[in-house]
């Protein structure tokens, strides 16, 4: 017996009932209905929230990865506060690495452009064309460069090797700019898969001509393209004698530089230094490095420690190391000329220093020599001329009793060689001396300061002979971690009256650590 129930009718507590066509009864509750659909809404909002949170996790390592690549590190790590690490430091990690400019010629000026190419800059039109794109340079990561006077080649220097803090070998290859083409550097007894390295590579003058300098001896190469090379100096041994290339006492206390070669303009004659260490006793050290371990054998009670390494080092008492000045004539390479000059009448038969040495204004055929007495008190600067190359004394600095005389830039001369500007200790008040520039005329004799104040002139950048205006660098004594562009009129001009004024002044500073 069926019940006639009616399909809808209202139920207590607010709940229904149906009846299906099968005629079995359903109840359903419209509150679990809410619950269900409040369930369902939830799952749905919990999608959505983990959907937001991975695109905003998306975009924001999109923001992190492109400021990492557009090269906005050091911020990151600012406000991360991250520390320096050692290494970091002494390999020179955190310095920005830039490609040096340099004068091609009297008018083009080479620099690195913001694309990371290599740029010049003709100063007669005031326009700027590429020489050397980044990607050529990035190829075999270019650590540093040199440009022929015509700007055709250019000499790339990379995979360096350090041995002291200022030595190094590497390995050198001439880019041709009209054809793109590389060529590598090899000495003619090396194997084709084996590239030479090279202590030092430079254009001579302004040919296309190479002057090498491989295991302390020089070579020479007519051009880039050649396969000829001419041997200049045959004594050549490691750790003990030098030729072109200075011994460690030289490049790191004197020269302060890798090279001990001096070129003439026009590549007619190039003079070099040679080192003599055989009677320089010798000092022991250790070698650390970023993988040394210290570490101990615990059975035996011993301690390994690092690698030790040997440098010639002259003590009080001791012999120093014998230098020469040697010049070369190139006008044929296959019967070359060596002179060695002779050192100032002064200094003969006494134990000396060579400071430096230049050629003199935009002559090919004088140079300019500086000497110093072991004692270190005593310095001469000495001019010699070809064809003897005979050094003759020009001008000369002695330390008050009981002081040494400071190791200072080498002098800057006139166009005609006629004078010349020197840095020198100049009593100021009392007993108190500040380094100051003179200036000194060979023929007259004629010694003038030019600069005065109770500060320390650092360098003379320039002298602008024609406008008759010098250009220095000077720190004042009360702030000695600044540095300060300074310009004085030179005693050849009417005026010799010192001119410096805030408004046309140039100031850097520099913190001295």
């Amino acid at each position: 017996m069926h019940a006639n129930v009616p399909t809808d009718r209202a139920g207590g507590a607010g709940g229904s009932w149906r009846l299906p066509p099968d005629e079995t009864l359903q109840v359903a509750d419209p509150k679990q209905k809410d619950e269900q659909d409040l369930f369902a809404s939830e799952g749905h909002n919990w999608k959505s929230i983990v959907f937001s949170l991975l695109v905003i996790g998306f975009v924001i390592s999109g923001i992190i990865t492109a400021i990492y690549f557009l090269g906005y590190v050091d911020e990151l790590l600012y406000w991360s506060g991250k520390r320096m690490k050692l290494d970091e430091f002494l390999q020179q990690d955190i310095i920005p690495h830039r490609l040096p400019c340099s004068w091609a010629n009297s008018k083009q000026f080479v620099f690195q452009s913001d694309d990371g190419g290599l740029a010049v800059l003709d100063t007669a039109t005031n326009s700027v064309s590429a020489l050397v794109s980044n990607h050529t340079l990035r190829q075999i990561n270019v650590k540093g460069y040199s440009c022929s006077s015509n700007l055709r080649y250019v000499l790339f220097k990379h995979s360096i090797k350090q041995v002291y803090k200022l030595s190094f070998t590497a390995l050198y290859t001439v880019y041709d700019v009209t054809n793109d083409h590389h060529m590598p550097i090899r000495l003619k007894d090396s194997s084709n898969s084996q590239k030479t390295r090279l202590q030092y590579a430079s254009w001579v003058g302004d040919t296309n001509a190479l002057a090498m300098v491989v295991e302390n001896d020089i070579y020479l190469r007519q051009s880039p393209s050649s396969e000829e090379d001419y041997r200049l100096t045959f004594t050549g041994e490691e750790n003990t004698l030098y030729n072109g290339v200075p011994d460690w006492l030289y490049q790191e206390e004197i020269f302060k530089t890798f090279e001990a070669i001096w070129i003439s303009l026009d590549g007619t004659y190039l003079m070099f230094a040679s080192f003599n260490d055989s009677k320089v006793g010798q000092m022991n050290f250790p070698w650390f490095s970023s993988n040394t371990v210290l570490t101990s054998d615990k059975q035996n009670d011993r301690f390994f420690f690092p690698a030790s390494r040997q440098i010639r080092y002259p003590t009080a008492g001791s012999h120093n190391p014998e230098v020469k000045l040697w010049m070369a004539k190139l006008s044929n390479f296959s019967n070359i000329e060596i002179v060695e000059l002779t050192q100032p009448a002064v200094i003969l038969g006494r134990d000396y220093y060579i400071l430096s040495a230049s050629w003199m204004g935009g002559q090919n055929n004088q140079i300019s020599t500086v000497w110093m007495s072991r004692s270190q008190n005593l310095t001469i600067i000495a001019t010699c001329y070809s064809p003897l190359w005979k050094c003759t004394e020009q001008h000369a600095e002695k330390a008050p009793e009981n002081e040494w005389l400071d190791i200072l830039p080498h002098p800057i001369f006139a166009p005609d060689g006629d004078s010349f500007l020197l840095l020198a200790g100049v009593q100021e008040t009392g007993t108190e001396h500040f380094t100051h520039i003179k200036h000194v005329t060979i023929k007259k004799q004629r010694i003038s300061v030019i600069s005065h104040g109770r500060y320390e002139v650092i360098r003379v950048l320039a002298w602008d002979s024609y406008n008759h205006i010098v250009y220095y660098l000077g720190a004042n004594e009360k702030k000695p971690g600044q540095q300060h562009l300074y310009f004085v009129k030179d005693p050849m001009s009417e005026d010799v009256k010192r001119y410096f004024n805030s408004v046309r002044s140039f100031y850097l500073k520099r913190n001295i650590i």
